[in-house]
């Protein structure tokens, strides 16, 4: 095998294509890499302040402790919020401190919607809840029984009058719902939540009964979709429970989730977009490293100083995948770091758009998946051309499955477009998106295994035609 694997790869270096293709493979990904990333522009001039709550609370002077167990939260947004809150009065945006659960990300703590620590303990349903008041300073405890409290940690509140408003609150923000209304066309709306919590064993309860406040975020000068159309909380409340619910959203955004619903563009894969076009010259490379051969007649001369014409296939496989891949990814990095500050410049960066680093596990696997797609794609090209045996004949098929067919499904219905994504080659790009956006985009994974599947055929069935038919 060491034998075939060296000849085939002395046979791809002499092929006179093979520099060009691999040339223009890094050249066509770069040039398009910059062309894209400078025509991706966003802007965004809403708030980045959230304090919208449903607020159920009581006069509190000086020093203080709030005790209670949130028996329950619902909500379809994982970022709902319930808990306790000491804040400057219930006007939206005054200073405050909140200890809260949510169903999706644990036990957090706020200061001014602005600061915020994580409790790293497991977190579940049922949760106790403490937050302790001293002086400027606030501290949380969570406990799964309410007996062995582990604190989430000690935060200053800067302007915390001495007389404060103290309770339970209860918030969930809007969830961003994607659609595809049209072959390739994707729309975005903001679908209100609201969350619902039960809350027992608090203490102390006030003397009387409880007040109901709908908090809202002050008025910004571009305010969100929907923000107008919030409907009212609720306050249910008995001798041992209090029932809230209520919609919005707490904190800054970056914390507490807040933005997670502005952030729609996938960076990562806008960054491997040059691929779709620079995939064309990896087709051309695996279908010649076949096909020159027939068309030169060295074939017999291989088949006969290698008889075993699977090993000789597999060879050429292997070659032409880690050659592929070996050039494809320092060029998939170099298209990430080039277009990531172009795309920064251009609006998509802090406090809305996180920033992507190749440390990330998710992003490391879509720049290094953009290389492993062109290359499986390779081996698949040379299957199809061992197939064929002629150039012209591969080419148009294999151009026609990734191009004209994808192009096609775009103008005719979503069901078709959708198939075409989850069915055909093509898929295997999914390996560079970090999101997927809708309910019938395929996964990375299951979209690289597809194209695996491809491959794995092509060179079964150019196996089978070479150990039946001559060279």
């Amino acid at each position: 095998m060491i034998r075939a694997l060296r000849a085939e790869w002395t046979k791809l270096r002499s092929v006179r294509s093979t520099a060009f293709a691999l040339f223009a493979l890094v050249a066509v990904t770069l040039l398009l890499t910059v062309v894209t990333a400078k025509g991706s522009v966003t802007s965004y001039d809403g708030p980045l302040t959230r304090d919208q709550f449903t607020f159920a609370h009581t006069p509190v002077t000086g020093n203080t402790t709030l005790t209670t167990r949130v028996a329950s939260l619902t909500s379809k947004s994982g970022w709902a919020k319930a808990g306790l809150m000491i804040k400057d009065g219930t006007t939206g945006g005054s200073p405050s401190a909140s200890l809260m659960l949510t169903p999706g990300h644990g036990v957090r703590m706020q200061v001014n919607a602005k600061t915020e620590l994580t409790a790293d303990t497991p977190s579940g349903q049922p949760r106790w809840l403490r937050l302790t008041r001293t002086g400027q300073s606030v501290t949380g405890y969570e406990s799964a029984d309410g007996l062995s409290w582990h604190k989430v940690g000690t935060l200053a509140v800067p302007g915390l009058p001495a007389r404060t408003e103290a309770g339970l609150f209860v918030t969930s923000p809007a969830i961003s719902v994607a659609k595809q209304v049209s072959p390739g066309s994707v729309t975005a709306h903001l679908q209100l939540t609201t969350g619902r919590a039960v809350f027992d064993h608090t203490t102390p309860a006030p003397a009387t009964a409880w007040t109901r406040t709908d908090t809202t975020s002050p008025p910004a000068a571009h305010p969100l979709p929907n923000d107008e159309k919030r409907p009212a909380g609720t306050l249910q409340q008995t001798a041992s429970t209090v029932t809230l619910t209520g919609n919005g959203d707490l904190g800054y955004i970056g914390i507490g989730g807040v933005g997670d619903d502005l952030d729609e563009a996938d960076q990562v894969k806008e960054t491997q977009s040059a691929i779709q076009l620079s995939l064309i010259t990896v087709v051309a490379l695996g279908v010649l490293f076949m096909t020159s051969e027939y068309k030169t007649r060295t074939i017999r001369t291989t088949f006969t100083a290698s008889p075993k014409r699977g090993r000789v296939l597999a060879a050429k496989a292997a070659i032409l995948g880690a050659t592929v891949f070996a050039v494809a990814l320092p060029t998939t990095i170099a298209a990430f770091l080039i277009a990531r500050p172009i795309m920064t410049k251009n609006g998509y960066k802090p406090p809305i758009f996180p920033t992507t680093s190749l440390t990330d596990p998710t992003t490391l696997r879509a720049v290094v998946g953009g290389a492993a797609f062109l290359a499986v794609l390779a081996v698949f090209c040379l299957g199809v051309g061992a197939m064929f045996r002629r150039t012209v004949p591969a080419i148009v098929t294999i151009f026609a499955l990734l191009i004209v067919v994808p192009i096609i499904s775009q103008i005719t219905s979503v069901s078709v477009n959708t198939w075409v994504e989850r069915a055909t080659p093509i898929a295997g790009r999914a390996l560079t998106q970090t999101k997927t956006l809708t309910e019938t985009s395929i996964g990375p994974w299951a979209g690289f295994a597809v194209l695996c599947l491809y491959a794995a055929a092509a060179l079964g069935a150019a196996h089978w035609r070479l150990t039946r038919r001559d060279a």
